[in-house]
């Protein structure tokens, strides 16, 4: 896949009720070392632990470190876990800020994070968080220096795409299509957008959050199952 095409997806950020259970599945699942923590969002009550998926994606688990965080709630709506938001890299705000207030998206928070200028949306507008990171250059990243520990022998190195779930998804295909400006597609019947290089579909479901992920088995790994479902999401290893 090519590196740095606008937008680019960093971050798949999955609520978890239980952080222990959720990390402790990915990493069998995935192969994946021990992730490393955000601490900024320790700050806001927030547990999380983030890992590095190949060169560009990242899953991160997201928690409660206090009963009253709204992440707790939100994992209890949802049944115990979900696929919470992503976050997304842009070149510049200003374009997809303008397409939010047309089409009457909200902001939870614009603050500069590290350096850069970070814009959260309301996760009831859209039916996900979607957090909009303004950094220019297509090969940096919060992460980068990050001192992490490094799979020896991932199952995976890339995501795909995602899946997101709501009562009307063509509605909240055309909404999202309308915020990042792109084009909307059919395929097999199903709507879709592309987001940089990756996919975002959307389904019919219950509840309004990411149910699904593909993601890329690594050259010469031999993935036990090629569909696991970890904290309320599945992953469907392609």
């Amino acid at each position: 896949m090519k590196h740095g095409t606008f937008p680019i997806i960093r971050q798949v950020i999955i609520g978890a009720g239980d952080m222990e259970v959720a990390s402790k599945e990915l990493r069998e699942a995935f192969g994946l070392a021990k992730g490393f923590a955000d601490p900024l969002l320790e700050d806001i009550g927030m547990d999380d632990e983030t890992f590095r998926v190949g060169a560009e994606v990242h899953l991160e688990l997201v928690g409660a470190l206090k009963p009253e965080a709204p992440i707790a709630a939100w994992t209890a709506k949802v049944g115990g876990g979900g696929g919470y938001g992503l976050a997304i890299q842009v070149s510049d705000l200003a374009p997809f800020l303008a397409n939010a207030e047309k089409l009457g998206v909200r902001k939870i928070e614009d603050l500069e994070v590290y350096g850069h200028r970070i814009v959260q949306l309301h996760p009831a507008d859209l039916g996900l968080l979607i957090e909009l990171d303004e950094i220019a250059d297509p090969g940096k990243w919060f992460w980068d220096d990050v001192d992490a520990e490094k799979s020896e022998n991932p199952v995976i190195d890339d995501v795909l795409a995602v899946e997101v779930s709501s009562a009307d998804p063509d509605a909240q295909a055309a909404k999202m299509a309308a915020l990042f400006g792109v084009e909307l597609q059919s395929v097999d019947g199903r709507p879709q957008i592309s987001i940089g290089e990756r996919t975002m579909r959307f389904v019919a479901g219950d509840q309004k959050m990411m149910t699904g992920c593909d993601v890329q088995v690594a050259s010469g790994a031999q993935p036990a199952e090629r569909s696991v479902t970890v904290s309320g999401v599945t992953f469907t290893l392609v």
